[in-house]
């Protein structure tokens, strides 16, 4: 980006393609595809031997470019999927007992193929709703939330077993009973950092009934939209709601969420007070949407119309994200609540129903038990992923001249300060947070977490062979990073010379 050195390619260009110059920009120019964990050993034992740094991509559905790195040996396991392994009564290794049934696969497994290979066995497993996301990836490494995450728990919550080889090319497993550390960095601690996941072991559910509701119309009153959501925030927590709401630039509203424990009586009484009100404002010129329905199964739920509709909106489009995860505290008062419409009615945004509010930590993975999690305990008490999303066309001359990216990402960054303000000690989803988040180490760890990660780390990658973006151990000099836009500095006005300086410091020093 901050050359604009790449192939404009788009998905609104399918025809009279013109020819131009192609760069590479940040995507490596070598790459191991990987197929066994000894493919991923020969390849760390290469980049060690010559002091090449590593990356590491799955399915590369990251927002933050953390998947790609100038000048790295990338090392690729989208093809490492073996089928999937059902066992009833899993014991992990270093474990005594059988913590029940349970799925291990491969670390290239993406979402909507585990779902349909597990459909008609009678269970279903946490994993995102995107169809392309690699369940043992940079979803999990970031913590990992789903649709079933409010009643189920996060990805992290339902991991059992990690196999990754580490970079000193050791290859080893990971649970609660044994190497612990690396338990906790791996779940949480973020991607491409602590070794190469070749698989996953996570807990299987029973298969079950859902209720789904899509709620959708255009509204004539922006303030009174926001205020019925916000009012209504803690019980759809509480009743296990996952999905998302929120309310356009335009107006419209939209209430798209699946419900595994409610019955569709339930779900209508638990949702009334958004209908009601769509009722009585609708028009001819704004229909008032409504499906309430039962659903048969979680393969059921994950291909409705509507999901799939809003996930395929996102493919082949360049757009990034400002997040925050809104505490429960700022729900339950009069003032808390105007506090947050008054955040709300400037802009449209989307409130991700990922947080595992119905969902109780066990005692093992409480804060110094065996199975802690390196996410930042802000997960634990919000009821909102709270999001700003900004849209480009990368084949658009105009949208992607560095200094029109490095305003675009800068606003969508101080467009979440206000929610920040009225959210201290809050934190946000490092998968689906500001790639220039202003305090990213209190933001997706906490200072605890983040020291021990950093201990972890040290510990396994001495020489940091393995890096990315603001990941836990970044030097942010490193020439890999450099590529970046200079976002939320010191110099507030991102069109001046000090622009045009970094950007001539760039073209010395690295092909971006």
């Amino acid at each position: 980006m901050a050359q604009n050195r790449r192939c404009t390619l788009s998905a609104n260009v399918r025809s009279n393609v013109t020819n131009q110059i192609c760069h590479q920009g940040t995507v490596p120019d070598y790459y191991i595809e990987a197929r066994s964990a000894e493919d991923i050993q020969l390849g760390l034992r290469f980049a060690r031997e010559h002091k090449i740094p590593v990356t590491i991509k799955n399915t590369g559905h990251d927002y933050k470019g953390r998947s790609t790195g100038p000048n790295t040996l990338a090392i690729w396991t989208k093809n490492m999927v073996p089928d999937l392994d059902i066992n009833e009564n899993f014991t992990p290794e270093g474990c005594d007992a059988s913590v029940g049934p349970a799925v291990t696969y491969g670390a290239g497994q993406t979402t909507r193929d585990m779902y349909q290979k597990l459909d008609g066995t009678g269970y279903m497993a946490v994993g995102g709703s995107c169809t392309t996301v690699g369940v043992a990836g940079g979803w999990l490494a970031g913590g990992g939330h789903s649709i079933l995450t409010p009643t189920f728990g996060l990805g992290v919550d339902n991991a059992l077993q990690i196999r990754v080889v580490l970079p000193n090319g050791t290859y080893t497993t990971a649970s609660r009973c044994q190497n612990q550390d690396l338990f906790f960095a791996l779940r949480g601690g973020g991607g491409g950092t602590y070794g190469v996941v070749t698989e996953v072991t996570s807990k299987l559910h029973k298969d079950r009934q859902f209720t789904y509701a899509f709620l959708s119309m255009t509204v004539p009153d922006l303030r009174k939209i926001n205020e019925i959501m916000v009012a209504n925030a803690e019980r759809w927590a509480d009743d296990g709601w996952g999905g998302l709401y929120g309310v356009d630039d335009n107006n419209g509203s939209v209430f798209l969420a699946f419900n595994p424990t409610l019955s569709l009586e339930e779900s209508k009484e638990s949702l009334k007070g958004l209908t009601d009100y769509f009722e009585s404002v609708q028009t001819d010129a704004a229909p008032f949407t409504a499906k309430i329905i039962t659903l048969a199964n979680h393969w059921e739920a994950q291909n409705q119309a509507e999901l799939l509709s809003f996930l395929g909106s996102e493919a082949g489009i360049s757009l990034t994200r400002s997040s925050r995860l809104v505490p429960r505290d700022n729900f339950q008062t009069p003032e808390g609540q105007k506090a947050i419409v008054d955040v709300l009615v400037a802009k449209g945004w989307a409130s991700v129903l990922g947080t595992p509010t119905a969902f109780e930590l066990p005692a093992s993975d409480l804060p110094g038990g065996p199975g802690e999690s390196a996410l930042t305990a802000a997960w634990r008490n919000a009821l909102w992923h709270f999001t700003y999303t900004s849209v480009w066309d990368q084949a658009d001359p105009a949208a992607v001249e560095p200094k029109v990216l490095s305003t675009m990402f800068t606003q969508i960054s101080k467009d979440m300060d206000p929610m920040r303000a009225i959210t201290p000690g809050a934190g946000a989803y490092a998968s689906e947070g500001d790639v220039y988040e202003p305090d990213h180490i209190r933001s997706f760890w906490g200072q605890k977490n983040y020291d021990r990660l950093l201990k972890i780390k040290r510990e396994l990658d001495p020489d940091n062979l393995l890096s990315c973006f603001t990941c836990v151990g970044y030097e942010e000099d490193n020439e890999r990073h450099r590529c970046y836009l200079p976002v939320r500095s010191e110099t507030p006005d991102l069109t001046s010379t000090v622009v045009d300086d970094f950007m001539h410091n760039l073209v010395e020093n690295i092909d971006c």
